[in-house]
Parts: structure tokens; C-alpha cells; sequence
């Protein structure tokens, strides 16, 4: 039997300037997977956020 020893991916801190409405609208996606039983946070919304954005503007123009 082997083991191998599961390796986290490497994380940037970072901190983040939002505006008021900008602040509400991740709370309410927040809000809304609560009560889902979809439990989150407020990082891994802002990762699927920025994964989102960029199969957007790279993967998606990439192919045109």
C-alpha cells in the first residue's frame, strides 16, 4: 500500500478594493449558495469569479 501526501495548491494573499454595491452583490451569490447547502466562501467565489471572466476574454477570443 502506498501514500501519497495531497499537495495544496499554492495562494496568493490578496486584498481587495470594492465598491458598496460591488461588496452587496457578492453577498447576496454568498447568501444565495447558503441556502442552497451549497456551502462557499467569499474567496472561492471571487476564484470562479476570475476563472469565469477569463474564459471569457482569453479562451473564448482565443478560438474567434
Amino acid at each position: 500500500m502506498t501514500t501519497q501526501a495531497i499537495v495544496a495548491p499554492k495562494k496568493a494573499k490578496t486584498t481587495i478594493y470594492m465598491a458598496e454595491e460591488d461588496e452587496r452583490m457578492l453577498d447576496e451569490i454568498f447568501i444565495k449558495r447558503l441556502r442552497e447547502k451549497n456551502k462557499t466562501d467569499r474567496s472561492a467565489l471571487l476564484y470562479e469569479g476570475i476563472r469565469l471572466l477569463f474564459d471569457k476574454e482569453i479562451t473564448l477570443s482565443d478560438h474567434q
